[in-house]
C-alpha cells in the first residue's frame, strides 16, 4: 500500500440537504491530499437541496435510481477509481485522520476492510443522546457493530457501514451486492468478503461522530427498516442473526402474553411494578451516561418504540416479506 493510495468516499443520500453540507465540510478538512480524494454522492432522487449542495462543492454525483443504500452503494462504487473505498452517510462528521490513520491496517495480509468508532457529536439534542445510548446498549449486547469505544484494533466480523474503507479488490469479488436488501447491505457485504477469505478490522484511531435520528418519525422507520433487512440476511444465512435480534422481534406479542398471564394469575400490579422498575433503572442509567436529565426522562419512551418498531419490522418481514424495496 501507497502512503496516500487514491481513496473514493461513496456517500448514498435522499434529501439530505439539512446535513451533506455539514459533512462535506468535514471531509474538506481531512488531513488527506486532495488530489487522492475522490468523493461520489449518489442521488436517490432528492426533491430538496441536496443536489445543488453536492455539485457547490465539487463532488462527483451520480444518479440511484432505487433510491436506497444498497444501489447507492453499488452505483457509487461502479463509478469510482480508487484504490480504497470508503463508505459513510451525510450525518457523519469525520476526524481530519480518518482516512490516514486506515491506511496502515492495509498493510497486513489478507484484511479487506477497515472500521471505527462512531462517536456522539456534542451539540446533538437531548433526543439523539437517549437514542445513542439506547444503541451504546446494543453494542454492550453485541447486536451491532457501531461502538463508541475500542481497547485497541482487532479482527471483527462486521463493521458499520457509516464507517468503513475497503481495498478495492475485496470489493470487486462481492459487489454489486443484492439490491433486494432495505437495509443490512453492510452486513451482508461483510459476510461476503469474510466468506471469500478477507479479515476485517475495528481500530480504535479511525473516528468520525454519527448524528442519530432526531425525531421520533425519524427514528420510528429506521429501527423499523433495520428489522426488515435484518431478517432479510437472516433468510440468506441464519449466522447473521441472533437471540436477541429474536428477543426483540417477538418482544410485543410476548409483552402482551405476559400481561394476560399476569392478569389471570390476579398478580397484574406485580407487572405493572416489574415494569416501572425496570424504566426507573434505565433512566438513573442513561443519567449516569449522559448527564442529561431529558434524555434520561426520554429512554424508557424510546425503549418501548424501538421495542415496538423493531417487532413490527421483523414480524412483517417473518410473515409478510418484501417483494420489492425500490423508493421505501
Amino acid at each position: 500500500m501507497t502512503e496516500f493510495p487514491l481513496i473514493s468516499v461513496v456517500i448514498p443520500v435522499k434529501n439530505e440537504a439539512e446535513l451533506l453540507g455539514r459533512c462535506l465540510d468535514s471531509l474538506r478538512r481531512l488531513d488527506y491530499p486532495k488530489e487522492k480524494l475522490e468523493i461520489i454522492i449518489a442521488d436517490g432522487l432528492s426533491t430538496d437541496a441536496t443536489k445543488d449542495i453536492a455539485l457547490s462543492y465539487g463532488v462527483k454525483w451520480v444518479v440511484n435510481e432505487k433510491e436506497i443504500v444498497v444501489s447507492g452503494r453499488n452505483c457509487g462504487f461502479k463509478k469510482s477509481k480508487g484504490d480504497l473505498v470508503a463508505f459513510t452517510d451525510a450525518d457523519c462528521i469525520f476526524h481530519p485522520d480518518w482516512l490516514k490513520n486506515s491506511i496502515k491496517y492495509f498493510n497486513q495480509a489478507g484484511v479487506g476492510g477497515i472500521g471505527g468508532v462512531s462517536l456522539q457529536p456534542q451539540d446533538s439534542t437531548n433526543f439523539e443522546k437517549a437514542v445513542d445510548f439506547l444503541f451504546s446498549l446494543a453494542g454492550f449486547f453485541k447486536t451491532t457493530s457501531h461502538l463508541k469505544a475500542l481497547n485497541g484494533a482487532k479482527k471483527v466480523k462486521d463493521i458499520a457501514g457509516c464507517n468503513a474503507v475497503y481495498l478495492r479488490e475485496a470489493l470487486q469479488k462481492v459487489m454489486p451486492v443484492d439490491e433486494g436488501l432495505l437495509t443490512a447491505e453492510d452486513v451482508w457485504m461483510n459476510f461476503l468478503l469474510k466468506r471469500s477469505g478477507y479479515s476485517l478490522i475495528l481500530a480504535p484511531d479511525v473516528m468520525l461522530w454519527h448524528y442519530r435520528r432526531s425525531s421520533l418519525k425519524k427514528f420510528l422507520r429506521q429501527v423499523y427498516r433495520f428489522a426488515i433487512g435484518r431478517m432479510q440476511v437472516a433468510k440468506r444465512s441464519p449466522a447473521l442473526i441472533n437471540i436477541f435480534h429474536i428477543a426483540a422481534g417477538l418482544s410485543m406479542p410476548l409483552f402482551f402474553l405476559l400481561g394476560i398471564l399476569f392478569y389471570l394469575s390476579g398478580v397484574l400490579g406485580l407487572y405493572i411494578k416489574l415494569i416501572f422498575l425496570t424504566a426507573i433503572v434505565l433512566m438513573l442509567l442513561s443519567l449516569i451516561k449522559t448527564r442529561r436529565l431529558s434524555s434520561a426522562l426520554y429512554l424508557p419512551l424510546i425503549l418501548v418504540l424501538f421495542l415496538c418498531a423493531w417487532s413490527g419490522g421483523f414480524l412483517r418481514e417473518l410473515f409478510f416479506p418484501l417483494k420489492d424495496v425500490k423508493g421505501r
